[in-house]
């Protein structure tokens, strides 16, 4: 089978990624291609994969969440410019993001025996954060209903070589009336899920926060929190929540990191942050307490700088 070298009237320059349901290609417009207001000319474009392309629940929630992006605008977030249908392809067309997934820094930290440093781990946090503030806060639909993402996880965030940190991929995200799945279906990456999200019950913001509050778990402390052989060993030590102290795995850590750690991953969610200002909030006194920048600044080891 020939390589494609085109999709809907952009360059193929290469394939970044394939995932359960779409596969992603950096690609480039060219001068004839019908573009949407402020669009680039470099871009990546998102295909469902053509195995779900006649799959309806597929389509949907391919354009579902389409639908729900390209309405998001935030420096945190990638954007989506447009959707289309070429052919009998969906495409997405979205922010070309040059960097890197924060899940293959922390590998590379791992596989380097090193912790990221704290300070950059805490303008991660709070980058993050403003995202989820952001489509917490947002009204979306007739009913000015809310968006849970629900598949918060360092895969689903883009670190760019300048030092932007972005959130994305929305595929499994809930927005009331608009978005949903089916009750009790588990959606989402199992180890970054809240302990509600396992046991099938409603979720809200919450499970969100938890899941920021995993990431910067791992990240303060190299290791992974709810790592298992199988899905069901995770599903347990998700449900049992059982979290030990960042600073019994890296001592050089202030109380107040600790603290703020433990209080993001409490099972009972009603003890939990409970807006993601509220998270921020305290990363920004950590850091201020601790003479950490709260800017791209924080990322010079991360970026060569």
């Amino acid at each position: 089978m020939a390589q494609e070298t085109e999709l809907g009237g952009y360059q193929l320059v290469g394939r970044l990624a394939v995932g359960g349901m779409a596969e992603v290609y950096q690609a480039k417009a060219r001068s004839t291609t019908q573009r949407s207001a402020g669009e680039p000319d470099d871009v990546v474009i998102k295909r469902l994969l053509p195995s779900y392309r006649n799959d309806a629940a597929w389509v949907k929630q391919f354009v579902d969440e389409a639908k729900l992006t390209v309405r998001l605008r935030h420096a945190n977030i990638v954007r989506t410019f447009r959707c289309f249908k070429a052919g009998s392809d969906y495409l997405m067309v979205q922010e070309l993001v040059s960097g890197r997934t924060l899940q293959y820094m922390q590998d590379a930290f791992r596989q380097a025996n090193a912790i990221m440093p704290a300070s950059a781990t805490t303008f991660i946090g709070i980058c993050l954060l403003r995202a989820l503030d952001y489509i917490h806060r947002a009204k979306i639909g007739e009913n000015g209903s809310t968006i849970v993402h629900r598949d918060v996880n360092p895969a689903n965030i883009l670190l760019s070589v300048g030092g932007d940190v972005k959130l994305t991929d929305f595929g499994v995200a809930e927005v009331e009336g608009v978005m949903r799945g089916e009750s009790g279906a588990l959606r989402g990456t199992i180890s970054y899920m809240a302990p509600e999200a396992v046991l099938g019950q409603a979720i809200d913001n919450r499970a969100d926060l938890f899941a920021a509050g995993i990431i910067l778990h791992e990240l303060f402390t190299g290791q992974r929190l709810f790592a298992g052989n199988s899905e069901m060993e995770m599903m347990h030590k998700v449900r049992d929540c059982r979290v030990p102290s960042i600073q019994k795995l890296n001592p050089e850590l202030p109380d107040m990191a600790a603290a703020i750690v433990r209080k993001s991953l409490q099972p009972d969610r009603t003890q939990r942050f409970q807006t993601a200002a509220e998270f921020i909030r305290s990363l920004e006194v950590l850091a201020r307490r601790n003479g950490w920048p709260v800017t791209v600044d924080a990322l010079k080891p991360l970026l060569g700088g």
